[in-house]
């Protein structure tokens, strides 16, 4: 919550009125995980429902001053993030009753980031934003992301949410 929320909350405050000043904008990378929620990532999820909920508030208050708000809605990006996870072989082991569930968590990850996006991709996509002269309050980096995204859009009672999510961990 301190990096992923509370930071990003306090400099996005400290910044305001320079942003009002130049009628610049704000443009925050949160997540797609801050749409959808995702076993063994309730913090992470949290963080970023919080920063996206602060975020589409902050939204149309700061418009009537000039700012321009924006996020951006990454999904998997191919980097080290996986390799770099470690001690997932102990983790499993130490989930008791949740082990199972745990082990088709870390696959379907697996998969996630093995056709995940190139960092190149999401990058040029937040580049495109920022260049925008009138970007959308949300925006996701990929056809995957926005795909992965609109099943909680339309999802009123939470049950796509919920039957998409279990099926990753059965």
């Amino acid at each position: 919550m301190d990096v992923y929320f509370f930071g990003v909350l306090h400099v996005t405050k400290a910044a305001l009125p320079m942003l009002r000043a130049g009628k610049g904008r704000v443009l925050t990378v949160t997540s797609i995980s801050g749409v959808v929620g995702q076993p063994f990532n309730e913090v992470y999820c949290a963080a970023k429902f919080a920063l996206e909920g602060f975020m589409e508030s902050l939204a149309p208050v700061a418009a009537t001053v000039g700012v321009a708000v924006s996020v951006v809605e990454p999904g998997a990006v191919a980097s080290d993030f996986i390799s770099n996870v470690g001690g997932r072989d102990a983790l499993v082991a130490q989930a008791g009753p949740y082990g199972p569930a745990l082990a088709a968590y870390q696959a379907r990850v697996r998969d996630a980031f093995a056709t995940a996006q190139t960092p190149q991709g999401a990058a040029a996509k937040i580049v495109e934003v920022l260049e925008t002269e009138r970007p959308a309050f949300r925006v996701q980096t990929s056809d995957a992301t926005r795909a992965f995204t609109a099943v909680k859009v339309a999802d009123g009672d939470g049950s796509a949410v919920q039957e998409l999510t279990d099926a990753w961990i059965a």
